[in-house]
């Protein structure tokens, strides 16, 4: 055996990853919390006279890469959904919180659409305790109690005298903007690709060394979930590796630690 140096991970640097038949780089994983590589294999006992323990039959070893990002990575949600990220006009719901003023009138934010004299999907007078109180409905002329229009032009909102100045009301309307979108198909599914897992070590002298894990197949889980709320938002991830990538042979994973400043050596052949 080659003297290979016991080093102690410091820290996750990044996680690649690339297209399996192409190549083609996908994108990077580069706020990591938290990563594992998870190694099973299977054994089957093979028994002889009264139970008594011969051998054992070893087979069909796993590779498990988990783990959670410090931000939502779109790239890696395109490979747990199966889906892909377009630049493209969408709707999206919008809320006011809006200050009635002195002609009994508001502007939203911004242009609400919808079929005329509909535009505004809910309107509600809020409470002085910020709950939501009076439904306001929306009508095309003749302006009465618990009533108001809307002009989309303007986006002014004319609500009737009851609905004095100073009074708060909270408008939801839907907006039509260009975005990002990415669409959680129900029958579309996660995918594969290759990982590259960079991370920083140090041996029992404190020589630096550089670690790479590579899968060459990685088959991604669809079960994912965003941890919210009071606290940082996460991404977990989980990958399953798979034997049989063109040109790995059998390899699940390969292990390769190099010093921090190893020099290229030449390409044979």
């Amino acid at each position: 055996m080659i003297n290979v140096p016991d080093i102690v991970i410091t820290s996750l640097e990044t996680i690649n990853a690339f297209d399996i038949t192409t190549g083609n780089y996908l994108f990077t994983i580069d706020e990591l919390q938290s990563a594992s590589l998870a190694n099973g294999q299977e054994k089957a006992d093979i028994n002889g006279k009264q139970g008594r323990k011969l051998s054992s039959m070893k087979r069909n070893k796993t590779v498990t890469v988990s783990g959670e990002n410090g931000m939502v990575s779109a790239g890696l949600l395109e490979m747990q959904t199966g889906g892909t990220f377009a630049n493209k006009a969408t709707d999206v719901m919008w809320t006011d919180y809006l200050t009635v003023g002195n002609s009994n009138d508001a502007t939203t934010t911004y242009k609400a659409i919808g079929t005329v004299g509909s535009e505004i999907v809910e309107c509600y007078i809020k409470n002085s305790n910020g709950t939501l109180g009076t439904e306001l409905t929306q009508v095309t002329s003749s302006i009465s109690s618990g009533k108001f229009t809307y002009t989309a032009g303007t986006k002014k909102l004319q609500f009737h005298t009851d609905v004095t100045a100073g009074t708060e009301v909270v408008v939801f309307y839907k907006r039509h903007i260009t975005a990002d979108v990415l669409a959680n198909e129900s029958d579309k599914y996660s995918k594969k690709c290759s990982l590259y897992i960079d991370a920083l070590g140090e041996d029992r002298c404190a020589n630096v060394y550089r670690v790479q894990f590579y899968i060459p197949k990685a088959d991604f889980s669809g079960e994912f979930t965003f941890d919210m709320g009071d606290n940082q938002t996460i991404h977990s991830f989980e990958a399953e590796g798979l034997a049989g990538a063109c040109g790995a042979g059998g390899a699940l994973w390969t292990y390769t630690i190099f010093g921090a400043n190893t020099a290229d050596t030449a390409v044979s052949g």
